[in-house]
Order: structure tokens, then sequence, then C-alpha cells
């Protein structure tokens, strides 16, 4: 399967120009989540008008400029497993893959979440700045004090390492190479490929609860009750409705 994109070129939408975009599933989770989820999420919130179309381009550009490329590398990363070659050509593969990565969460992401959220740069800032960031947001939305700890994990976990990593590939400063010998493993860019786009998920998530109408709540699907084909994550609560699946309720709220 794969991914294809059009272009008006005039005339009945059967003649428009086809191209292939991306040897990439549609189906794959990331895509899934914030390509597909996530847009159905915001039409349902209270952000509107132009502030909402940007907001949906910009996350758009998460998959598209960030989370794709990265995945194509880490495609390039499977292929070479087992065989032999140049060591430079190698490395390279992930110090491409990092950096590509990076881009998606810290720049893209970024103005995603700060988009929904204007403080929430702190999460993107050093450890200082990080925590006085983080303080002053919750003193501001007391109930997101329980995503503390979540936000500090995924910092020491994997953020801070590849920030450190993507600073080292860009500045080559006198630390000795080998502190980063386990950059170069493929299992170590699967996981992280997975740790990054589902703590975008997650936050992007989070972020536009807080923009839900008054009374409304998102609830996540137990993984064994989601759709096999159209695999959305949550489904939206109305205190004293019944929950309904994300786009009828999306289409009710709209």
């Amino acid at each position: 399967m794969a991914i294809h994109s059009i272009r008006d070129t005039g005339g009945e939408p059967s003649g428009w120009e086809l191209k292939l975009f991306a040897n990439i599933s549609g189906s794959e989770d990331f895509l899934m989540q914030l390509a597909m989820e996530m847009p159905e999420l915001i039409d349902a919130s209270m952000i509107h008008g132009q502030e909402r179309d940007e907001l949906k381009e910009d996350i758009l550009a998460i998959s598209v400029e960030g989370l794709m490329p990265a995945f194509e590398h880490l495609k390039k990363i499977r292929d070479a497993r087992g065989r032999t070659m140049p060591e430079l050509n190698r490395k390279q593969m992930y110090e491409d893959f990092s950096r590509v990565l990076w881009h998606a969460y810290k720049d893209l992401g970024q103005k995603a979440a700060t988009m929904m959220e204007p403080e929430f740069g702190f999460l993107y800032q050093k450890d200082t700045a990080f925590e006085s960031g983080l303080a002053a947001w919750i003193n501001k939305r007391p109930q997101m004090a329980p995503v503390a700890a979540y936000l500090r994990n995924q910092r020491s976990r994997w953020q801070n390492p590849l920030s450190d990593f993507r600073n080292y590939l860009e500045h080559k400063d006198e630390r000795d190479p080998s502190v980063f010998a386990g950059r170069y493993d493929a299992e170590h860019a699967e996981a992280l490929f997975e740790s990054v786009w589902r703590t975008m998920a997650d936050i992007l998530a989070m972020l536009v609860s807080l923009h839900l109408p008054p009374g409304t709540s998102l609830v996540e699907i137990p993984v064994e009750q989601r759709d096999s084909v159209r695999r959305r994550r949550f489904r939206f609560a109305v205190r004293g409705i019944p929950s309904a699946p994300v786009a009828q309720t999306a289409k009710d709220t709209d």
C-alpha cells in the first residue's frame, strides 16, 4: 500500500493528476492517530475558523514533513540489518534518522502544541526553564498536575538524550563519539520512533482535550474494542450522555 497526492489540473476530478507520494501504508499507527484521527478531535473542539484550519495544517505537517521522512530512514535501517556496508553509510542512516525525528518533535510538534497552549513551549527547553514553565502552566491549568510526571519521564527517557545526540551531530564537540554508540542500533531506532510519535500523539490529544466544550472529555478506547479497520484511539464522553464514536461526535459538535 502507498500514499498518493492529487493535484487539481482542471476538469473532472477523475482526470486530476495523481502521483505516488510515499511508499508508506496509510494504516500505519502513527498516521492513523496523527494524520487521520487528530483532525477529527480538533473539529470537535472550541478552536474555530482560521485558527482551526492552521492547527490542522500544522498537525498534518508533523506527519508529512517529519514522521514520514523519519519513517523512510527507519525503513532503510531495517533493510540494512544483516548486510555488510561501509561504516560511513551505515552511520549516516542513523544520523539522518535522528535529525529528522528531532525536527518532527522539536520544531513541528512544538509549533502545533503551542498553537493550542502558547505557554507549552517549556517542554522543549532546558531543565531549569522546563521546571519553571511547567509550574507556571500547572498553576494556570491545575487539572494537568498529574501530567507532570509523564512529561518528566519522556524528557529523561528519550527527549534529552535525542536532543544531546542531535546537538553533537550539528556541532561535533570534543566528546568521545563512543558515548553515542548506542544510537547506531536498529532496535534502538525502532523504539525511539515509537516513543517520539506516541508522545506527540499523547500531548496533542491532551491539549485538544483542554479546548473541548464544557462537560465533554476524551475517553481512550481499549485496544481490544477498537475497530480493526478504522482504528480510532478516542471517543468523546459528554456528561450525562453515553459516549459516542469520535466521527459522530465531531459531526454533532462542529
